[in-house]
Formats: structure tokens, sequence, C-alpha cells
């Protein structure tokens, strides 16, 4: 009989079998990086709005503060307005008594905003000239130098003239003599919300006229630059130029408004009625900018808007950020587009808008 031997077969791993799992492989980590590519876009999308945020947010609260200070210690209640004259050379330019200043942006630019205020080390009353003081003298006879000491920054009012700005150099004990530097003698150029320039002449100043102690000014800028910083600059009398610092970056744009009570007649209790991004004549006497004018402004209200640093990962779609702002026409409180014409590609990135509403205490209490 005959015998039969059985072999028997093993099937392994095919080349077919191995080109199709790694088919799916590939496929499964086409999938994973691509989840994984749009969680990091998605991530740094959102840490950089995060991060815009927390700039603005930084930016909004430093600016309130200031602006909290505007005006303080500018003298007695008409001063505010008043072109000062001053040596303290080109870099300062025009100045005024004028505790804010909105600097507009052209075709919705950015603004600037500029706060000025003493920087006295106490709050006095302003003196007294007991005798005339002419443009050429480098003393004067005062009713009180307390709270003055050499190199304080003194400031000569007089309703209908200019104020000039001059440096304290010595005090006479006993004898209420203040000696200083020599007076400018240049009438400076008027509040910027008016925009036109004096006359050059010698001012000279009457008994009873005011000496304000400012001790040293005050002058402080907002504005952005050209690479999208938020800077602030301080005016230093010493070198006589503008020292610039930067408070956060990615910030595209700055707006400002002014408020006014433009309610006819005295008001006991005043109140923002109208929003306005220049200098309006509030009180209606015809002139705009003035002191009258002053008065009246109660608070201001601006707008600091901030980009991510990454762009949009749903694409440039967006669209511009608004602010709750004055309307030109009626002065009344609406959204409003926030212009980002100068930004470049503005569209594909996100934004952070943070306002702020501030009141000005120092002009709606006033000194007296």
């Amino acid at each position: 009989m005959a015998t039969h031997s059985h072999v028997k077969l093993f099937r392994g791993v095919g080349l077919t079998d191995l080109l199709v799992g790694l088919a799916i492989g590939m496929l499964a980590m086409l999938v994973i990086i691509k989840v994984a590519v749009l969680f990091e876009a998605r991530r740094k999308s959102t840490v950089g709005a995060a991060d815009a945020q927390q700039n603005v947010a930084i930016a909004v609260s430093l600016m309130s503060r200031e602006l909290r200070m505007a005006g303080q210690g500018l003298g007695p209640v008409d001063s505010p307005g008043c072109a000062v004259a001053h040596d303290l050379g080109t870099a300062l330019g025009a100045l005024s008594l004028t505790p804010v200043t909105i600097i507009d942006g052209v075709a919705g630019a950015p603004d600037a905003i500029q706060i000025f205020s003493s920087a006295t080390r106490q709050s006095t009353a302003a003196a007294k000239l007991l005798i005339a003081h002419a443009s050429t003298d480098a003393s004067m006879q005062i009713d009180s130098t307390l709270g003055m000491q050499p190199e304080d920054y003194l400031l000569f009012y007089e309703p209908g003239k200019s104020c000039s700005l001059v440096r304290v150099t010595a005090i006479s004990t006993g004898a209420y003599r203040v000696d200083h530097s020599t007076m400018p003698l240049v009438t400076p150029t008027t509040p910027v919300a008016a925009g036109t320039v004096a006359t050059p002449a010698p001012v000279d100043y009457g008994s009873g006229s005011r000496v304000i102690n400012l001790g040293s000014l005050n002058l402080v800028r907002y504005a952005i630059n050209a690479t999208n910083d938020l800077q602030t600059s301080r005016f230093n009398l010493v070198s006589a130029d503008w020292q610039m610092a930067g408070m956060a970056s990615g910030i595209v744009s700055l707006q400002a408004q002014y408020g006014f009570d433009n309610r006819p007649g005295v008001q006991t209790s005043p109140q923002v009625t109208f929003w306005s991004s220049s200098m309006i004549d509030a009180d209606g006497n015809g002139k705009t900018g003035d002191s009258n004018d002053l008065k009246r402004l109660i608070a201001l209200r601006f707008a600091v808007v901030a980009r991510s640093s990454e762009r949009n990962d749903q694409g440039c779609s967006a669209s511009l950020p608004q602010w709750t702002a004055g309307d030109v026409t009626t002065g009344q409180l609406a959204l409003i587009d926030i212009s980002l014409d100068h930004v470049t590609n503005w569209n594909c990135f996100r934004y952070r808008v943070l306002e702020a509403e501030v009141p000005l205490r120092n002009l709606i209490w006033n000194d007296s």
C-alpha cells in the first residue's frame, strides 16, 4: 500500500497587504498632522488674542489714571486755555493751559492724547502780584511764597493776556520777593484747538495778576508709532525734549473724544451731553476752545484697539472693530467703525477693543 505525505502550506503578509497597510497609515498620519496643525493655529490665534487683550487692558488702566490728573494745579477757574510763552525749546512747540488735548488722526488714523498738569509738591492757592511786573523785570513782589523754592516753574496769568512761564532762581526770606529767569518775550501760538498764531509781543502783567506755582511741568503724550507700539512720551525740562517709552505692543488704533456739557445757561449738575473728536463752541459764544468751553469739558472717552500677533486661522474675513462714540452730527453715543486703512491686511487678524470714559475731575472741581 502506497503512503501519501501531506504538505502544510503557511501564508504570510504579502506585498499587497503591505501596500494597503502603508496607505491606511499614511492617511491616518495626514489626518493627525492636519488636526495638529489646526490645533496649533487655533492655539496661537487664541493666545495671540489673549495677549492683545492683556496689553490693551494695561494700557487703558495706565492712561485712565493719568487722565484723572489732567488739569491738576493749573490755577484759577479761568486760566485753562491760556496760551503759554516759554523758553523750553522748539521740541515742546506750542503750549497752552489745556488739561487734555486730542490730536485727531487724519482720515481715521490713530489719535494722540496730550495731558498737562502741575507736578508741584503741594497744592496751594495762586499768589498775587503786589506791584506791576514788566516783561523786562527779573524779580517780582507777591503776597505769598508758600510752597515755592528754587527751580520751581511759575506761571503768570492775567485775564485777556497770554501766560508766561518762568523758573525761580532765588527767594528772599521775609521779603516776598522772587527772582526768576528772563521772561519769554514772544507771545506763543494760541491753543491747538483754535489753530491760529498770535502776534509776537512782550507781555506785562498788572498788580493783582496771579502767579501759579506749577512746580514742575507734567506733560505726557500717548501715541501709536509706525511699528504698532503704544508709546508714552514725557517732556523733560532739563534736556528740553520728549523722552519716549513703550507701553504696549500690537496696538493699531487709539481713538478719543471730548465730552462736553453744551446745555445753555449755568448748570449746577454737570453732565456730558455732546461727544466730539474736536473742540466745539460748547457755550455758544462764537469762540471755539476758549476757557468757557474748557469749563464745560466734563470727560474724555477713548478706545484702544489691539491686534493679535497671529493671523486669523479662519482666513481673511475679519470685520472692522467698533467702539461706542459720539455721532459727528448729534454728538450722541452710537456704535462706530474704527478705520484700519493704515494697517496692512487688517482683515486677516483678530482684534480686541477696550473703552474707557474718564471724568476730568480737576476741571469739574476747578481751583478757586
